[in-house]
């Protein structure tokens, strides 16, 4: 994300201590403006391509009122398409979208998917100003991030360096402190191209929605006992992939095989077991197989071989390297629509914990949290 950045950052670094050790340093003053202007110039180049997201919540019926909650989403489509989180606007009565000019516009809710919580939403205007699509892939741990979000009605910038990258859960651990309303912000790379998608953490939106409190309790959260400070990212290469399915069939549907497979000490994974009738069976595996490619491409471990799968669209005919009895196969497996209940089961661990209830809030160190939203309640 940041590898250009970097190494300008430890060359000015070197060269600050030289400068300084010398005595000459408005040098020194010089480089470090220099880097802070190339920040800026990356959020500013950008900034017209961020929006605000309002929704709008009914309450529950006899109540007076509605809810409000905050989200940030960006244009990534000169049509009106804009990339946000699916809290961001799951269940909205109305979705409002304010550019940075101060344009306020009404959104059409696009379709969302609960596995990526990836969601898509749609104004009626097109040529507005997009952000650059970058590549995840690229991404290494110690990489910096820029993000610009929604504050409460102003965007601002956060910056954080990657520490961790959760490979089987596709999600990027960014040291950032952001508010709530951050959900659905772009991460700009030092290219100036968005990396990924921030994730809400936890979700407080939708535990104010439940104790029928609004976002804007959530500006007063930064700083209490219990919040985390790093936020988890959506790679952008996973939230295009959602996003261009769910423009194109307004749902986001996962391939399945029906096989499952543990990793192999050398190469490729072991099938351990096979859902009767499921596509791997109808294609003729057999547990104790060992999966060596798919279309072509090594297979690395397990959760490599499940991604290549999900990726795959249903109806997809793949080919198979098949290792058995010592001889190399090739196999073709027709490629279904993976089971909704499946579906859950596949959440990141990280899910469960986003919506804690009060008696986990108190376990997990949340307590003045909860008794802080129950005294506002």
């Amino acid at each position: 994300m940041m590898n250009d950045f970097l190494k300008r950052r430890v060359l000015g670094a070197m060269l600050l201590a030289l400068l300084l050790f010398t005595g000459t340093g408005w040098a020194a003053e010089g480089l470090l403006s220099t880097l802070e202007d190339e920040i800026a110039d990356i959020l500013d180049v950008n900034r017209s391509g961020v929006v605000r997201i309002h929704a709008l919540y009914p309450t529950e019926a006899g109540e007076a009122g509605a809810i409000f909650t905050h989200g940030t989403g960006f244009i990534f489509d000169s049509r009106g398409y804009i990339l946000t989180v699916e809290g961001a606007v799951e269940g909205a009565e109305e979705i409002r979208v304010i550019l940075t000019s101060g344009v306020q516009m009404k959104a059409e809710f696009v379709g969302s998917d609960s596995l990526s919580e990836v969601a898509v939403i749609r104004v009626p205007t097109q040529g507005l100003p997009t952000v650059a699509i970058g590549n995840s892939e690229r991404i290494r741990i110690g990489h910096y991030g820029f993000i610009l979000g929604n504050d409460f009605g102003n965007l601002v910038h956060s910056t954080g360096a990657v520490h961790e990258i959760d490979r089987d859960n596709d999600l990027i651990q960014v040291a950032a402190r952001v508010q709530t309303s951050y959900g659905g912000a772009p991460v700009f790379c030092s290219n100036g191209r968005v990396g990924g998608m921030v994730w809400r953490y936890p979700d407080l939106s939708r535990m104010f929605r439940q104790l029928g409190l609004d976002d804007r309790f959530a500006d007063s959260l930064v700083g209490l006992p219990g919040l985390p400070t790093s936020v988890y990212v959506i790679p952008i290469n996973r939230a295009m992939r959602v996003a261009n399915r769910l423009i194109r069939d307004g749902e986001m549907v996962y391939g399945w095989m029906g096989g499952e497979v543990v990793d192999m000490p050398q190469k490729g994974v072991m099938v351990t077991g096979l859902a009767l009738p499921g596509p791997a069976w109808k294609g003729g595996l057999q547990v104790g197989d060992v999966v060596l490619s798919f279309m072509g491409r090594s297979v690395i471990n397990a959760y490599h071989l499940r991604r290549l799968v999900m990726d795959s669209e249903p109806g997809t005919e793949v080919r198979l390297g098949i290792l058995r009895e010592s001889k190399v196969r090739a196999h073709t497996v027709k490629v279904d629509r993976m089971p909704d209940e499946l579906l859950y089961t596949l959440q990141p661990p990280i899910v469960a914990e986003q919506t804690p209830s009060p008696e986990q809030a108190v376990d997990q160190g949340w307590n003045g949290l909860w008794q802080m939203l129950i005294r506002q309640k």
